[in-house]
């Protein structure tokens, strides 16, 4: 099986489509929300993409976990718990499924997300069971011996000059 590899450079100019905020969720402003999808997994259960959404606040439910990297941007987070959390560029964010707040923006925010699809427990106490299993049998540490071994050097032109 071949790995397939994505890179999205800092400079490629993203394809974003509308990915509106329903007027029902719209607290204040007229957020509007874009997103440009970078990857699906192949169960579908994992996806990247990039989002983006010019100022206004407005309240969200997650019904799947997401990891965010602000990239340009903020906003102040106001949990139903009181909390509140102000985010800024380079900041890192999970948001565990279940989880409700109200984002306010001041001026846009844009973010790379991770999103994955919780699995029921049902579902995932067999999986980590047997990664368990496999981890104290040591083939873990075989496969990752082998695969790492089968990487090979890029070539000489490829590989920067040493002063």
């Amino acid at each position: 099986m071949t790995a397939r590899i994505f890179i999205a450079k800092a400079g490629d100019e993203a394809i974003y489509k509308p990915a509106p905020i329903s007027s029902a969720h719209v607290l204040g402003g007229d957020p509007v929300a874009r997103n440009s999808v970078l990857f699906l997994s192949h169960d579908k259960l994992q996806i990247t993409l990039l989002w983006h959404c010019t100022a206004g606040s407005f309240r969200w439910f997650y019904d799947e976990d997401e990891i965010c990297q602000i990239i340009e941007g903020g906003m102040t987070l106001y949990f139903d718990d009181g909390a509140i959390r102000v985010c800024q560029a380079g900041d890192t964010v999970y948001f565990q499924a279940g989880t409700t707040c109200v984002w306010v923006i001041d001026k846009e925010v844009r973010k790379v997300a991770y999103f994955r699809e919780p699995s029921p427990w049902f579902f995932a106490m067999p999986v980590r069971a047997l990664r368990k299993l496999v981890d104290k049998s040591g083939l873990r540490r075989f496969q990752k011996t082998r695969k790492t071994a089968a990487v090979t050097r890029p070539p000489a032109a490829a590989q920067p000059a040493v002063v």
